[in-house]
């Protein structure tokens, strides 16, 4: 009751209101966005569209270095100051931003593939297929990810491809055991009988009638995953093991500008926003995703 009354809230429906007037409210603010969902899609479209565009709207080159301007504070000439070699802070920013999301989303496309194939054999096969990935997914979730994730970044040397490898290896269990539970379900489902006595093969009967019932918490994961690869890579970056310079991230942003603190706050202040702003838009739409695809009990972080 608890949650219902808070995503009604959400949703902008009274949880005081008779049960029957609460459903039929309920069907159709299903198909409208909530304002708080709106506007976390329209930051983080913002944020994806100039990131991606950032060649085109950043006023220099990502590593451009002015010398007579070193450590200075916000100027008409650079909005947001320069750091220790002169480069424009606003454009180091907006790339940071690209590579930051570019590889949130390799690692989320990583881990939801692996999570969907590994999470499909548990479910659909079940016996000793089942047990084998129960076992890893428990053998993984026993053991400190974060420093699973700092030795393998450590040797990998902080190439821009490899860190999102690393994360979505990591990453695919809480997928896994979400496709394994809606599969478990599913095969009990008489539609799902009706498509074998009909002699439809394994494989169209995985990915035409049992995968699309098994997406919507696959997606809800994959969006609180990108969120939670955007605070591995920052946390790895500032740690020194993630994307190395002269590459930009929002993480490696940060572990730069805390030896120039208080000469340059703001080489600190605007990743860090940049970090909390768009992971709180996500979280905002993977609540809205999660109510409006009728998907109950997975919890968000």
């Amino acid at each position: 009751m608890a949650e219902a009354g808070l995503q009604g809230r959400i949703w902008g429906i009274d949880p005081s209101l008779p049960s029957m007037q609460r459903r039929r409210i309920d069907f159709f603010s299903r198909c409208t966005v909530p304002k708080p969902v709106f506007f976390a899609l329209v930051l983080i479209f913002l944020i994806v569209a100039v990131s991606l565009l950032a060649p085109l709207v950043t006023p220099y080159g990502r590593d451009t270095i002015d010398l007579d301007h070193i450590l200075t504070g916000p100027s008409p000439q650079h909005i947001l100051g320069t750091d220790e070699l002169g480069r424009d802070l606003l454009t180091r920013l907006i790339f940071g931003g690209r590579f930051t999301l570019l590889v949130a989303f390799v690692s989320v496309a990583i881990a939801t593939v692996i999570g969907l194939t590994l999470g499909t054999l548990a479910g659909y096969i079940g016996g000793f297929a089942d047990h084998l990935v129960s076992g890893a997914v428990d053998l993984f979730l026993s053991i400190p990810v974060f420093l699973v994730l700092l030795l393998a970044a450590s040797f990998s040397g902080g190439r821009l491809w490899t860190i999102p490898l690393i994360i979505g290896a990591t990453s695919w269990m809480e997928t896994a055991r979400l496709v394994r539970a809606e599969f478990l379900s599913l095969k009990g489902e008489e539609f799902v009988e009706a498509a074998r006595s009909m002699g439809v093969n394994a494989v169209s009967l995985i990915f035409k009638h049992m995968l699309p019932h098994a997406l919507s918490p696959v997606i809800v994961a994959a969006t609180v995953g990108f969120a939670q690869a955007m605070l591995i890579e920052s946390a790895l970056s500032f740690l020194g093991y993630g994307v190395q310079p002269p590459l930009p991230t929002w993480g490696n942003m940060l572990q730069n500008a805390q030896i120039f603190l208080r000469k340059t706050p703001l080489a600190a202040f605007a990743p860090g926003f940049m970090i909390c702003i768009t992971c709180l838009c996500i979280h905002y739409v993977s609540e809205g995703l999660r109510y409006a695809l009728g998907h109950r009990g997975h919890e968000t972080v």
